[in-house]
């Protein structure tokens, strides 16, 4: 066989092997975008079973840190005319709410029916600047739970209440937050809105969709986002420069060398699975890794020589590559993760 052809399967095994792994219960996109850190977040918001009773109907909203727990907090007011009937707030709120002296809610689990789904779909497909970034999590979409009903009566008729919230967290690898967001639903008519001051960058924007008024606040770090894309952008770029080095030496019968081969093949390795959204457990590091080391340098080995032969070095130089390369993936994967 043709030695260039030989060496082009063999790279090509190789890389295949590489590929493969992603099939091991320990490399997922799920390692980048942990489910313990991107929880389901129900909607926020209040739905109103005779939303025309409701007048000057009014929401702030603001950042608020209870507990240690970091809330997104609405201070809603409204006038209530007409026949006694209730509301019921939606989502699962974070902290207790007081309605009154003389307004007892009542504790009721439902999951409400109506438009969610398409508000949903209309956040994440077009209304959101990282709506992308969201849907890399297994469930990124809000859901329509309610856990309280509050009765209304015009005897009461002026309303005024705190109902706050955990937002929904954009958490990449184990400790970026990249960004959170918030939204509010209401069926009701809302005289004024308004917004707090927000230590980071965010964008307000509201609509109405089959009857329900939708408030969004988006919070984000543009600087982690953006440094986070920039190293995306340099892996992305090695790893293709390195194929092509691979590729450019074996066709230009370039490949005396193991070494230089044996190096571009972990550049290979450590960049592939970066380029394509793979994040990688500790164990995948420990138990994968000193395989592909040593496949690795039995690889680059039999491409430098004329023929597919073996000798007493092959054996002592894997076991090198594979601590070698376990070192380097603890420095590129798991270091960075620790600061």
């Amino acid at each position: 066989m043709n030695k260039k052809i030989r060496n082009f399967i063999i790279y090509a095994i190789f890389l295949l092997i590489v590929a493969g792994c992603t099939l091991t219960p320990w490399f997922g996109s799920e390692f980048l975008w942990k489910a313990e850190n991107n929880k389901e977040v129900p909607f926020s918001g209040i739905y109103f079973d005779t939303p025309t009773n409701i007048n000057n109907f009014k929401i702030r909203r603001s950042e608020t840190n209870s507990n240690e727990k970091y809330l997104i907090s609405y201070d809603v007011e409204f006038e209530y005319i007409g026949n006694d009937s209730s509301m019921r707030i939606i989502g699962k709120l974070g902290e207790q709410a007081f309605f009154g002296d003389t307004v007892v809610p009542r504790h009721s689990k439902a999951t409400l029916k109506g438009e969610y789904d398409i508000i949903n779909n209309l956040l994440f497909d077009e209304k959101l600047n990282y709506g992308d970034l969201y849907k890399k999590i297994e469930n990124y979409k809000f859901t329509s739970i309610s856990e309280i009903r509050v009765p209304l009566s015009e005897s009461v008729k002026d309303y005024k209440f705190k109902i706050s919230y955990e937002p929904k967290n954009l958490v990449y690898s184990d400790n970026d937050k990249l960004a959170t967001l918030t939204v509010f639903l209401t069926n009701a008519r809302v005289d004024n809105f308004t917004d707090s001051e927000y230590i980071n960058q965010s964008e307000v924007q509201s609509f109405n969709e089959s009857g329900i008024y939708v408030n969004v606040l988006e919070l984000f770090d543009n600087s982690k986002i953006n440094n986070i894309n920039f190293w995306k952008n340099v892996n992305n770029v090695i790893f293709i420069l390195s194929i092509i080095l691979v590729v450019g030496l074996i066709w230009l019968g370039r490949t005396s060398n193991p070494y230089i081969l044996m190096a571009l093949m972990f550049v290979n390795i450590l960049t592939l699975y970066a380029f394509f959204e793979i994040g990688i457990a500790t164990k995948g590091i420990l138990y994968i890794f000193p395989i592909l080391g040593i496949i690795t340098v039995i690889s680059s080995r039999i491409i430098s020589r004329d023929k597919i032969v073996f000798n007493k070095y092959d054996f002592s130089q894997s076991l090198g590559g594979a601590i070698l390369l376990v070192l380097l993936g603890i420095i590129v994967y798991i270091v960075p993760n620790t600061f």
